[in-house]
């Protein structure tokens, strides 16, 4: 540098410490990159320890009550009591087969094995089925359910991801129904699909956290404050897998008006194979609605 005029000396040092500059907001960039991540990291390792915690509770209580029901009805002579401890296992072993298949849901969707098989599909029928199965919980709170469309709504759409669907949307309709209340599901054939909404008179949910209840492992509810069952997955999984199928799923709700889950679904494409399948999620025979 002996050689530099005092401008050129000068104007080396200035790019030297646009340099510098330059590279100190760029390690400050990746630092908050960094520490975001940090951030991230540690708020989804405390919801899945929460998780984690909580779906142990919702395997084991159902198991413990199927184990212990099923003592009891041994010993029983018949009659209606031994009916009625026989709906409540059938109940339980209902519960926990759900919350399991939400789990297996969970872990394909994770690790991207979820793959649609689509089928031609009564959705009618499937909504009906599992409406039936949900009774005994809506019984349980004197809920009424009512139901709104036709009889028969043909779809070529995955079936087992179908019915897990509306499992999802009933099932969170009904636990978050007061006693007494009404949940309502009502079914409409569109042009290239169908839409399926289901309504409750719950607290409703503010506009604020209407988002946040579609992340996985988190609910609203929380803490040792917590009314009610669940563990976060059912309205996520729900969601990817209508997006999964080309479809969506949307919330409308506000502070004390209920909620209403809207789940659109586009007709999808099958085999020739896969529109006369044996299966048992192909429903066209006649069921009774409730």
């Amino acid at each position: 540098m002996e050689n530099l005029t005092d401008q050129e000396l000068i104007d080396t040092l200035s790019q030297r410490l646009d340099f510098n500059r330059r590279a100190f907001n760029d390690l400050q960039a990746m630092t908050d990159n960094l520490e975001a991540a940090n951030r991230r990291l540690q708020e989804s390792e405390a919801l899945k320890s929460h998780f984690l915690s909580n779906i142990r509770n919702e395997i084991n209580n159902p198991l413990a009550s199927i184990l212990g029901l099923a003592t009891q009805i041994t010993t029983e002579v018949g009659g209606e009591q031994g009916a009625l401890i026989a709906r409540l296992i059938y109940a339980e072993a209902y519960a926990l087969d759900f919350q399991l298949e939400n789990i297996f849901l969970a872990a394909e969707l994770e690790a991207g094995d979820a793959v649609p098989s689509p089928a031609l599909t009564n959705v009618a029928a499937i909504a009906a089925e599992v409406a039936g199965q949900m009774a005994l919980q809506a019984e349980a709170k004197n809920l009424t359910l009512r139901r709104g469309g036709p009889e028969s709504l043909p779809l070529v759409t995955d079936p087992r991801m179908l019915q897990q669907m509306i499992r999802n949307l009933l099932a969170n309709a009904i636990e978050f129904s007061p006693e007494g209340g009404v949940v309502a599901i009502d079914l409409l054939g569109e042009e290239g699909g169908v839409r399926i909404a289901v309504r409750d008179t719950g607290a409703g949910i503010d506009p604020a956290d209407q988002e946040s209840v579609f992340d996985r492992f988190r609910q609203i509810d929380t803490g040792s404050t917590k009314s009610h069952r669940g563990h976060g997955l059912g309205l996520s999984i729900t969601r990817s897998l209508a997006e999964l199928q080309g479809g969506r799923v949307q919330l409308e709700s506000a502070p004390g008006a209920g909620c209403t889950f809207t789940l659109d679904l586009p007709e999808m494409s099958a085999t020739v194979e896969a529109l006369a399948p044996a299966g048992n999620f192909v429903l066209f025979g006649q069921m009774e609605w409730f």
